[in-house]
């Protein structure tokens, strides 16, 4: 079942979900198209399984760390900003799915566009939430909507991935997370200290993390 899952997401983020065949599946994973219909029943029952993992990896970390009432609004957005760099690392396929169900499937009433489209609603909400805390606070510029802010910042978070994959660029989550940290805080703030360089070596590419996964 793993091998079926990480082959899925390989494919469908490579070369899309339409155009990814059973069988497609089945041949990357070293298993037989009917190996793949026994666990999973169709192409779309493997889809949900990964959008499950899509909620575990990604909605889960942002959630909890929006929802958290022990940390400022400052520090949530910090910390959300941060997990995003992580989850890029560690999770790129669970990054890149919603994207590719957001695309192919735009305007269907499918159960994925569903489940995607109510997960990125549900992120806009709380970061939408604790913008608007610190605009009571005044924390963070009130001159701005607080919705189109959350859009942006998770529009943001799309592009980066997309480009990631377009370009194959390798990962370096630290130098990701610093520029996101100065250029996203700055925007919603008054800067408190300039960014500061830091030396750290590549990280993976997309790809390669995909690609590691079929190995494993």
């Amino acid at each position: 079942m793993s091998a079926v899952l990480a082959a899925a997401e390989f494919l469908f983020v490579t070369q899309g979900y339409n155009g990814t065949t059973t069988e497609q599946i089945g041949q990357l994973a070293d298993l037989t198209k009917g190996s793949v219909y026994f666990y999973y029943g169709t192409k779309e029952g493997v889809l949900l399984e990964l959008l499950n993992r899509v909620q575990a990896n990604v909605m889960e970390p942002y959630l909890q760390i929006l929802q958290d009432q022990g940390l400022s609004p400052v520090e949530r957005m910090t910390k959300y900003l941060e997990r995003a760099g992580r989850i890029a690392l560690e999770h790129p396929g669970s990054m890149l799915l919603p994207i590719v169900v957001s695309i192919e499937m735009a305007g269907t009433e499918s159960e994925a566009a569903r489940r995607v489209k109510a997960g990125y609603n549900r992120i806009a909400r709380e970061v939408r939430n604790v913008l608007e805390l610190g605009q009571a606070s005044g924390a963070f510029r009130s001159d701005l909507s607080s919705n189109d802010m959350a859009r942006l910042l998770i529009s943001t978070g799309d592009g980066i991935m997309l480009e990631c994959l377009r370009q194959n660029l390798r990962i370096d989550v630290h130098r990701l997370v610093r520029t996101l940290k100065a250029v996203v805080l700055t925007g919603l703030q008054i800067a408190s200290e300039a960014p500061r360089d830091i030396e750290a070596d590549d990280g993976p590419s997309v790809i390669d993390v995909l690609r590691g996964n079929l190995q494993d």
